[in-house]
């Protein structure tokens, strides 16, 4: 007669396994677990690196010499606007409703003049950039409109430096860029560093992907 009592529900179930051995070994395997997890989380953490990264933006002083000239314009479009005020002031026949209208469309003229030369320069100057990479001299610019300019290395045939009165000012230049096969004969990029200007060039006729040049510093409000 069986007098085992039966097992309870409740109790857990132990089966008789393998003995568990620990060595040297399992300690070694647990330690190289471990630092593989921690290779694993150093990797996730690190921030990715991205196109945009190696993409060198204009100057600051290309925006400064951007607005030095919209300034001239500014004053030239103010002078003609007080002008052509006062020149109806002269005629019998220019009521105050022709004077309004004159008053309003400068207005409207003279506003339009300030965004185009103080504003819009800023937002260019934000989306210009450029960078040599394995496909060519890549360019980027445009607000309204996104130009994106790729100039192989194949296609290019030698290179010249501008460089205005305006320009020496502000120790920029304008690299162009001669081409052969495409549509256009030639490719600006102008408001460079005169100093970067000439490492362009350099490295574009030495057929290099890379400058060890700092990246520019971004447009302060």
């Amino acid at each position: 007669m069986n007098t085992e009592p039966s097992p309870n529900a409740n109790e857990e179930t132990i089966t008789e396994g393998e003995p568990v051995v620990l060595s040297e070994a399992s300690g070694s395997t647990e330690t190289n677990a471990t630092e593989v997890l921690s290779t694993n989380e150093a990797a996730t953490q690190a921030p990715m690196p991205t196109d945009s990264t190696s993409y060198q933006s204009l100057p600051i002083e290309a925006l400064k010499l951007d607005r030095f000239q919209g300034g001239i314009v500014i004053a030239v479009v103010l002078v003609g606007c007080l002008v052509g005020l006062i020149v109806p002031m002269f005629f019998a026949s220019a009521t105050l409703g022709v004077w309004a209208w004159a008053v309003a469309g400068c207005l409207l003229l003279l506003a339009l003049v300030v965004y185009a030369a103080w504003f819009y320069p800023k937002a260019a100057h934000r989306c210009a950039s450029w960078r040599i990479s394995e496909h060519g001299l890549e360019i980027r610019r445009g607000v309204w409109w996104r130009h994106r300019i790729v100039i192989p290395h194949s296609r290019m045939q030698h290179s010249d430096i501008e460089q205005g009165p305006l320009q020496r000012m502000y120790s920029l230049a304008t690299l162009v860029i001669h081409t052969a096969g495409t549509k256009n004969s030639s490719v600006q990029l102008g408001n460079l560093k005169t100093e970067t200007a000439e490492q362009l060039r350099d490295a574009l006729t030495g057929g290099r992907w890379a400058m060890h040049t700092p990246p520019e510093s971004p447009v302060t409000p």
